[in-house]
């Protein structure tokens, strides 16, 4: 197994939780990879515009990487968040606990094909609270224009509501695609 993340901190966290696995810190979209029989990119990999080649390139050139890295039969499994994610424009919602809140805004830019997470965090550390923020920005990619790209490469492909019983949320797409 091989896992792929920008965040040296991610990796370093996956290295401890599977330490039989190889891991290296970079860009998905500039990474080598290997031969192999599966891909995975799930999370919304491809949608976030944090890795400068995403911004640039999108997709199609990983479709093309893992198209060229699968064996023949051989499959890739991901998912893209799509166009509508916020009716109106903006949305934001709050969760709590008893010694953390999280706030939670989301604005989709139609025109620039876009959505922007902004998320607040607050944690009670002894008898304080620690405040934590963060900023996502990802491309919406409509399922019928990713299927498309992926048959344009080549791949047989196949979308999802679901990952087997976990169902995923409004305009939110998962797919097979299978190097025949």
């Amino acid at each position: 197994m091989l896992g792929i993340d920008i965040s040296e901190a991610k990796v370093q966290i996956a290295r401890q939780k599977a330490p039989g696995a190889e891991f290296h810190a970079g860009s998905l979209f500039e990474a080598d990879i290997p031969p192999c029989d599966a891909v995975t990119a799930v999370g919304e990999v491809l949608n976030y515009l944090f890795d400068p080649e995403n911004e640039e390139r999108g997709p199609d050139r990983v479709f093309r990487r893992v198209y060229e890295a699968l064996r023949p039969g051989g499959v890739f499994v991901f998912d893209v968040l799509g166009p509508g994610q916020v009716s109106g424009g903006r949305t934001s919602s709050f969760s709590e606990g008893p010694d953390w809140a999280v706030l939670n805004e989301r604005t989709e830019d139609p025109g620039w094909g876009t959505l922007t997470r902004r998320i607040v965090s607050f944690r009670k550390v002894g008898d304080h609270y620690r405040r934590d923020g963060e900023e996502r920005r990802v491309r919406l990619h409509g399922p019928e224009e990713v299927a498309g790209r992926l048959g344009r490469v080549g791949f047989e492909v196949t979308t999802m509501r679901a990952y087997g019983d976990y169902r995923l949320g409004e305009n939110h797409a998962a797919f097979a695609a299978r190097r025949l």
